[in-house]
C-alpha cells in the first residue's frame, strides 16, 4: 500500500539519457543522474539527490537561452540530505543545510555550498568555497575558505588550519586527542607522542640531554640533589609545576545517553522539533498531510487499491510488471542500460548509479560503489568495500581489513589491517590500531589541539605549547635558569641542615636528675649551634615512682622564619637482676647519713689527732726520764 501512495505522488521530469527521478517535483536533467525525495535537482553528469531541496550540479544558457545542464560541475558528485547544493565534481554532501526560496527565479538561494573537488562534507551547516579541493569535513558549522587543500576538519565550530592539516578545534574552542598510541621517537619521526611519553621520556638521547644540559655525566649529577620520584615535593610543588608546564588533570566527558533527543528533532527539524515526523508519507500533493493512523482510518476509502492500479499499468497475471516499468523508466535490462543498482545483501542498501552492495546490512551511496564487507558502507565514487565493520567516505578508496575507516580520496588500506583511521587525501595506513593523516610524502598538521595531560600514564596527545614549554630549557638562558635553580634548592637543603643541627644540639643538651621522691618534676634549658645558626631549648621531666620518668622538651630557632623541634620520651627500669637484691635509698636519706658520717669521721679524726700529741708527749717524756 505505501508503495501505491508513492507512486502517486511521483512527477519524472527526466530529459536525459538515463535519468531517474522519485518523489515530488524532482529534476533529474543531467546524464544518468538520479533525483529520489521532494523538490531536488540533480544537474550533473552521474549526479545523485536525495532528500529534500537539494541541487547537485549548475545550469547554463545555450545558444537558444534555454536553460541546460553545464557539465563542468557537480560530476559525480551526490547529496543526501536537506536544503545543501553541490557544484564541486566528485565530492558529496551529508546533512541539514540552509536555503531560502526565492519567488523571483523561482529557485532556491543556497547558504551553504560545496564547491571543492574530491571534497565531502558531513554535518550541518557546512561550506567548502571553490579552489578549495581535496577537503572533509566531519562535523558542524566548519567553514573552508578558498586555497585551502587537503585538509580534514573534525568537531562542531572547528576551524580549518589550512593545507595539508587536521584541525579538531578551533582558536577559541580545543578538543584533547585521547587514548593515542605511543608514537616513534627518532630522528625523522612523524608520529604524535603522548604525555606519557613526554612524562616518562621515553626515547629520549638522554646523553645529549645530560650534555646540553651540563648534568649528569655532563656535569653536576642532579640526583644528587633531588628526588626521581617527586616524593619531596609539596603540595603546593605540585600546584606550581602544574601553573609552570600549563597543565591540568581534568577532563571532560559526555555519555550518549545524555543526548537531548528533542533539541535534535528540532536541529533536523523533523517529528515534534518542527518538521515533518521522518515515518510518515506524504498523501497528496496538495495537502501536505501526514498519513497517520487517524488519517489513514478517515481517507482509506480513496486510497488506490493494486486492483485500480492494473487498470493503468501493464501488469501480468500475478503482479505489477517490473520489466514493463523498466522499459518505461528507460533503466536497467528494460531500458538503454542505464542506472543498475544492486543490493542482495540482507537489510542492506544501494543509491545512485551502477553500485553494488552484496554484504549483509550494509549500505552504497554514490557511483559504481561495491560493497561486500557485513556492516560496511561507502559514501562517494568508485569505492570497494571488502571488510567488515568498515566505512568509506570519499573518492577511489578501497578497504580490504575489518573495522577500518577512510575520509579522504585514494586510500587503500590492506586485508590485515584492522582497527585503523585514515583522514585526508591520499593518506596511507600501515599497520592496525592507527590514526593516519597523510603519508610519507604527504604530511598534514593536527592544528587547534587541546593541552594533553602529561602523566606516567597519559595517552594524550600533547601540544607544541607544551613541548615547548619543555625544549625552551635546553637554550642557554634555560639551562643557566635550571642551575640556578639547582643551586638555589641546594641552598635550601643546606639552611634546612643547619637548623636542624642547632635545633638538635639544643635538645641534646636536656638532662634530668636523678630521682628524689620529694622533687619527682623537674625543668630542663639548653642552648644548641650549628655553623652559623643558633637554638634554645626547654624541657620538663617527671618521676611517677622510681622506675617509670616521662621527659619533653621543645627547640626554637630562626632568623627569616621560625623553626621548631620537639620531643616526649618516657623511661621504665626493667629487668630482675643477677639474683643480687637492692634496694634503693632516697636521695635525701643518703645525703642526711653523710653530712652525719662527715660530722662524725671529723670528730674521730680529732680524737685521733689528740691521741696522737699525747702520744708524742708521753714519748718525749720518757726519753728525758731515760737519760736521767
Amino acid at each position: 500500500m505505501i508503495f501505491l501512495v508513492l507512486l502517486s505522488a511521483i512527477r519524472i521530469p527526466a530529459s536525459k539519457v538515463s535519468t531517474s527521478a522519485f518523489g515530488f517535483n524532482n529534476t533529474a536533467n543531467g546524464e544518468w543522474s538520479s533525483a529520489f525525495g521532494y523538490m531536488n535537482t540533480a544537474s550533473g553528469e552521474r549526479a545523485s539527490s536525495f532528500g529534500h531541496a537539494n541541487t547537485v550540479g549548475k545550469l547554463k544558457d545555450d545558444v537558444s537561452g534555454k536553460k541546460v545542464p553545464d557539465k563542468n560541475y557537480g560530476k559525480n558528485s551526490l547529496i543526501f540530505g536537506t536544503k545543501y547544493l553541490v557544484t564541486g565534481n566528485s565530492s558529496g554532501v551529508f546533512g541539514v543545510g540552509e536555503a531560502n526560496w526565492n519567488k523571483t527565479t523561482k529557485q532556491y538561494d543556497y547558504n551553504f555550498v560545496n564547491e571543492g573537488n574530491n571534497s565531502y562534507m558531513i554535518g550541518n551547516l557546512n561550506k567548502i568555497a571553490s579552489g578549495s579541493d581535496d577537503n572533509f569535513i566531519l562535523g558542524n558549522n566548519v567553514d573552508i575558505r578558498a586555497g585551502i587543500t587537503n585538509s580534514v576538519v573534525l568537531g562542531n565550530d572547528s576551524a580549518s588550519g589550512g593545507s595539508n592539516t587536521v584541525s579538531v578545534g578551533s582558536t577559541t574552542l580545543k578538543r584533547k586527542i585521547v587514548n593515542v598510541g605511543d608514537g616513534e621517537i627518532s630522528s625523522n619521526s612523524t608520529d604524535a607522542v603522548t604525555g606519557k611519553q613526554l612524562y616518562s621520556g621515553d626515547g629520549i638521547d638522554t646523553a645529549t640531554w645530560k650534555a646540553k644540559l651540563g648534568v649528569g655525566a655532563g656535569g653536576v649529577d642532579l640526583t644528587s640533589y633531588t628526588k626521581k620520584d617527586a616524593s619531596n615535593l609539596t603540595a603546593s610543588d605540585v600546584t606550581t609545576w602544574q601553573t609552570k608546564l600549563d597543565v591540568t588533570k581534568k577532563a571532560d566527558y559526555k555519555d550518549a545517553k545524555d543526548i537531548d533527543v528533542n533539541k535534535w528533532k528540532t536541529k533536523l527539524g523533523v517529528g515534534n522539533g518542527g518538521g515533518a515526523p521522518v515515518d510518515t508519507y506524504t498523501k497528496t500533493e496538495s495537502d501536505n498531510k501526514y498519513l497517520d493512523k487517524t488519517s489513514y482510518n478517515t481517507d482509506k476509502s480513496n486510497f488506490a487499491t493494486k486492483t485500480d492500479l492494473g487498470k493503468f499499468a501493464n501488469a501480468s497475471s500475478t503482479d505489477i510488471n517490473v520489466a514493463a516499468w523498466k522499459a518505461k523508466l528507460g533503466v536497467g535490462a528494460g531500458g538503454s542500460g542505464g542506472i543498475t543498482n544492486t543490493a542482495t545483501g540482507t537489510g542492506s542498501t544501494a543509491l545512485g548509479v551502477d553500485n553494488t552492495v552484496t554484504g549483509n546490512y550494509s549500505t552504497t551511496v554514490g557511483y559504481k560503489n561495491k560493497v561486500s564487507g557485513n556492516h560496511s558502507g561507502a559514501f562517494g565514487n568508485p569505492n570497494i568495500v571488502t571488510g567488515n565493520g568498515s566505512y568509506a567516505v570519499g573518492n577511489d578508496n578501497t578497504i580490504n581489513g575489518d573495522n577500518n575507516f577512510v575520509l579522504g580520496n585514494n586510500v587503500t588500506i590492506g586485508s590485515a589491517i584492522q582497527n585503523s583511521v585514515a583522514l585526508g587525501n591520499n593518506s596511507t595506513v600501515s599497520s592496525s590500531n592507527e590514526v593516519s593523516v597523510g603519508s610519507a610524502t604527504q604530511k598534514r598538521k593536527i592544528t587547534n589541539v587541546a593541552d594533553g595531560e602529561v602523566s606516567a600514564t597519559s595517552t594524550d596527545a600533547v601540544t607544541g605549547k607544551q613541548l615547548y614549554k619543555v625544549m625552551q630549557n635546553s637554550g642557554a638562558l634555560g639551562v643557566d635558569n635550571l642551575r640556578n635553580e639547582v643551586n638555589e634548592k641546594i641552598d635550601n637543603v643546606k639552611d634546612e641542615v643547619r637548623g636542624v643541627g642547632s635545633l638538635s644540639a639544643a635538645l641534646a643538651g636536656l638532662h634530668p636528675m636523678q630521682y628524689d621522691p620529694k622533687a619527682p618534676a623537674q625543668i630542663m634549658a639548653a642552648l644548641g649551634h650549628y655553623k652559623d645558626r643558633q637554638a634554645v631549648a626547654v624541657g620538663a621531666s617527671y618521676y611517677f615512682n622510681d622506675k617509670l620518668m616521662m621527659n619533653t622538651g621543645i627547640a626554637l630557632s630562626g632568623e627569616k622564619r621560625t623553626e621548631a623541634m620537639a620531643n616526649v620520651g618516657f623511661t621504665l627500669k626493667i629487668g630482675k637482676g643477677s639474683g643480687t637484691t637492692y634496694t634503693e635509698t632516697p636521695q635525701y636519706v643518703v645525703q642526711n647519713e653523710v653530712k652525719r658520717l662527715t660530722v662524725e669521721n671529723q670528730e674521730l679524726k680529732n680524737k685521733v689527732n689528740n691521741q696522737d700529741n699525747r702520744i708524742k708527749n708521753r714519748t718525749k717524756k720518757l726519753k728525758i726520764w731515760k737519760k736521767k
